[in-house]
């Protein structure tokens, strides 16, 4: 694939964090920030596919009963009171 150069402006705090993390892998600013990008990119074409997903749930009308909500509620409390009881242990 081709690249293209292009210009970013962010603030020094910012540069400063890419440069040390560049520094600490001996890897360029360059090849930082577009593993960055390459990163965002993934993750936000994964939430919008799940947005999507939920939204034509929905207009399928294929909602969670108030049931299935009180089942799911009712794990993560049990899950969270394992946890604790782990931790008094």
């Amino acid at each position: 694939m081709s690249s293209q150069n292009f210009s970013v402006r962010t603030d020094s705090g910012t540069l400063e964090k890419i440069d040390a993390l560049a520094q600490e892998q001996q890897r360029s600013r360059n090849v930082i920030v577009n593993e960055a990008i390459d990163r965002y990119i993934r993750e936000e074409t994964r939430w919008q596919a799940q947005i999507e997903d939920g939204l034509a749930a929905a207009e399928a009308g294929d909602f969670a009963s108030p049931e299935d909500i009180d089942r799911l509620f009712d794990s993560f409390d049990q899950k969270a009171a394992q946890a604790l009881s782990k931790d008094s242990a």
